[in-house]
């Protein structure tokens, strides 16, 4: 009995339910299904717009990419050079402070024997 009172309150439920919603609908079944149909297009319309930036913003970052590598590659190009080129430049000096290290150190050492001497 319980069975046959809970399928019986569920179909009359159901059509309540129907009847309610068929009477308080804002439109008519066939302005309802002319607005869903303006909608999906929209959405579709939107949708491809998206689509088409999205591949733009993607030819972006990858231009981005080349220019970042291309841009590191002469970086790393110039340091290279420049650290050279401050190698060559310095050489002559350090030559230069090597003899007069060399120099500095024979007058120590003079001295050390000359002050040997006198003791």
């Amino acid at each position: 009995m319980k069975a046959k009172s809970l399928f019986l309150g569920l179909l009359v439920g159901g059509t309540a339910a129907s009847v309610a919603a068929l009477l308080s609908a804002p439109a008519s079944g066939k302005e309802t299904r002319k607005y869903i149909s303006i909608q999906s297009k929209v959405f579709a319309s939107q949708m491809s717009e998206l689509n088409d930036q999205l591949s733009v913003i993607k030819k972006r970052l990858v231009h981005v990419g080349h220019e970042g590598k291309e841009a590191m590659t002469a970086l790393t190009t110039d340091m290279v050079e420049s650290i050279n080129q401050w190698k060559a430049d310095i050489l002559p000096h350090q030559k230069e402070l090597q003899k007069e290290l060399q120099n500095i150190e024979k007058s120590i050492a003079e001295l050390e024997a000359t002050l040997d001497k006198k003791k």
